[in-house]
């Protein structure tokens, strides 16, 4: 399957996430208004950090030696089996820490300690978390790109239903909940569609533990950790920031600019993950690189291009469309954070060298550096700038960004063989 048929696929399923996504905002903003989209933005943004922290990075670990051994299970099963113990000791880690610090965290995330058992909650699923993160690694590794694709549209679908009963019945503290169970009720469907798979035996995830896989597998699940205590925290103090110097209804504003972004970027950050990742990984000569980073450029660029066009230009109709009236006053984050989006999108063609080569002192400085720098920039900039910081600051930073990984990608080809 090519690059451009991944990339369809990769349009239906975030077609799928737009349209879902579209009516979960709606729900959400009608039925909480601007407080419960923020509440509900710093809940994801905490479940993304226990991702990134027993699993996200580890899966890319997973992806690569899947992809690089191909069929050979047997060879590729020393780091399933590494994958999955760090996990699992990283799992338990994460669900103790959290519990018995659950009511700090409420306040930190939502300024009132009444919401402890949603991080109870969220914390408890973990497992689940685990096994639908390394399942859908190993069908990316393997090139199963249907069963990939299914259990991520079934999952969001499932989010969907979750979310409209609980909001309905619940209100605000509903969206929480379908958010605190989202990726559980993925793991499930995960576990039933790959029921059949011949790399599911128990000899290829239990048993003795190679120390070489060990090793390789241990770089990624720092990697998660540094980016489970960078990225979701740093969206988190901008909106803290926000909160503090503007408003919590301003915080929600910029939730829904960043929620319509995610979504747009979702179908060429799912092509390139599925698709870009893995061949980076397997490139081995300076041609083989251009080869794939031309293809990405090809398609990747152009599109990233015309969405960010068109949700600038549509940015009224879509805000009145996927949230309410109340909105509309975000049309004035969009210039800077569609551009931002664009850079973001090209940056990746770059960066993505840093994972799929071993570079993981170098890609942990950077991850570092830019999630610190984002909330800096904010922080800096709100006082003279005001309800547009976040935007600005997020374009400044991938400015950046963009211009560092460029030359690493650079400085990397340069020093293969033809």
């Amino acid at each position: 399957m090519n690059f451009f048929k991944v990339t369809f696929l990769s349009g239906l399923l975030t077609l799928l996430r737009l349209i879902c996504g579209f009516i979960i905002s709606k729900i959400v903003a009608m039925y909480t208004g601007p407080s419960g989209v923020a509440a509900l933005g710093q809940l994801q943004s905490f479940v993304a950090l226990i991702n990134g922290f027993v699993s996200s990075q580890v899966s890319q670990g997973v992806t690569r030696y899947t992809a690089e051994n191909n069929t050979n299970y047997f060879s590729a099963a020393k780091y399933w089996r590494a994958a999955l113990r760090l996990s699992c000791i990283a799992g338990c880690l994460i669900i103790t820490i959290g519990i018995l610090f659950s009511s700090r965290i409420s306040t930190f995330l939502f300024l009132n300690h009444d919401y402890y058992w949603i991080i109870i909650l969220a914390l408890s699923v973990v497992p689940l978390n685990i096994c639908n993160s390394i399942i859908l690694a190993v069908l990316n590794g393997t090139s199963n790109y249907k069963k990939y694709f299914l259990a991520n549209a079934i999952s969001v679908f499932l989010f969907l239903i979750s979310m409209l009963l609980f909001v309905l019945v619940l209100g605000k503290t509903g969206a929480l909940i379908s958010a605190a169970l989202n990726n559980a009720i993925a793991g499930l469907y995960s576990l039933f569609i790959i029921k059949n798979e011949p790399w599911l035996k128990i000899e290829y995830w239990l048993g003795p533990i190679d120390k070489d896989a060990y090793r390789n597998i241990r770089n990624y699940f720092y990697m998660g950790i540094i980016g489970a205590l960078t990225g979701p925290i740093s969206i988190i103090m901008v909106r803290n920031i926000i909160s503090s110097y503007l408003s919590v209804d301003d915080a929600g504003y910029w939730q829904a600019t960043l929620r319509i972004s995610e979504a747009y970027l979702a179908v060429l950050t799912t092509a390139m993950t599925v698709y870009y990742f893995p061949k980076t990984a397997i490139a081995k000569t300076k041609i083989e690189h251009l080869i794939i980073l031309k293809k990405g450029i090809t398609l990747i660029v152009p599109m990233a291009i015309t969405l960010s066009a068109s949700i600038y230009f549509l940015r009224e109709f879509i805000l009145s469309i996927l949230f309410t009236n109340e909105f509309k006053v975000a049309q004035s984050l969009f210039l800077y954070q569609n551009i931002g989006d664009f850079l973001r999108i090209v940056s990746w063609l770059f960066a993505t060298i840093l994972l799929a080569k071993g570079y993981f002192k170098l890609n942990a400085i950077l991850e570092i550096t830019f999630s610190l720098l984002f909330p800096t920039l904010t922080y800096i900039f709100i006082n003279k700038y005001g309800f547009i910081t976040p935007s600005l600051a997020y374009l400044v930073n991938y400015i950046i960004y963009l211009t560092l990984v460029a030359f690493i990608y650079i400085w990397h080809i340069r020093r293969l063989p033809q």
